[in-house]
Formats: structure tokens, C-alpha cells, sequence
């Protein structure tokens, strides 16, 4: 009896590189061009909780944090992806830290 070959599989498990899944939006290559220079240079970025704020973006180089954000009421995820990449590029061309999660006129700061 004379076997079968199995279809090869394309894509990636979950469907994660080459694009998108069947109904999301395609990312363009030119899509979050700061978060992947950050990256690429050895940096990192965080995007979930950082007690006690609950949907928390941060950007930091390897050496000091560069942005740190709440996600706003109803933001969606790529939403604040977007902002992350332009406030890293603000940090970058500025020199300052962008940040929405300490606030200076609080008693209390969340360092991160």
C-alpha cells in the first residue's frame, strides 16, 4: 500500500509571522519603526500590569526607561503600541523621559 504525502504546513504556529490572521488588519513592515530599533539595539518593552496600573506600555534602552504609558479608556492594544513607538522616538530625539505613570505632583511614585 503506498502512503500518502502530507500537505505541507505553512506559516508559523498561531499564525504569528508573515502577517496577520484571517479578519485582522495586515501590520506594514514601517508599523512601530522605534519599538523595533529599541529592540534590535538590545531593548526591550512591556506591556501589561505594573501594580497597581492595570495596562501599563513601557520602553527601556538596556540603560535607562524611556517611556512609560497607561493605556487610556477603550485603547486598544495596537492603539497603544502606536503611541509607545512615538513616545520612544520623543525620548530619543529629546533626551527626556516620557512618562504618564508618575505623576510629580503625587506623594506616592510607581518607579518602574
Amino acid at each position: 500500500m503506498e502512503r500518502r504525502r502530507k500537505a505541507a504546513r505553512g506559516g508559523s504556529p498561531g499564525g504569528l509571522a508573515g502577517g496577520s490572521s484571517p479578519g485582522q488588519p495586515k501590520a506594514s513592515a514601517a508599523a512601530w519603526l522605534h519599538i523595533q530599533a529599541l529592540i534590535d539595539g538590545g531593548g526591550q518593552i512591556m506591556i501589561g500590569t505594573v501594580a497597581p496600573i492595570r495596562g501599563a506600555a513601557v520602553a527601556h534602552d538596556g540603560n535607562k526607561t524611556l517611556a512609560m504609558l497607561r493605556r487610556r479608556l477603550g485603547e486598544a492594544v495596537p492603539e497603544l503600541l502606536g503611541r509607545l513607538d512615538a513616545a520612544i522616538a520623543t525620548a530619543k530625539s529629546t533626551g527626556s523621559r516620557v512618562d504618564e505613570i508618575n505623576d510629580a505632583s503625587s506623594d506616592r511614585r510607581y518607579e518602574i
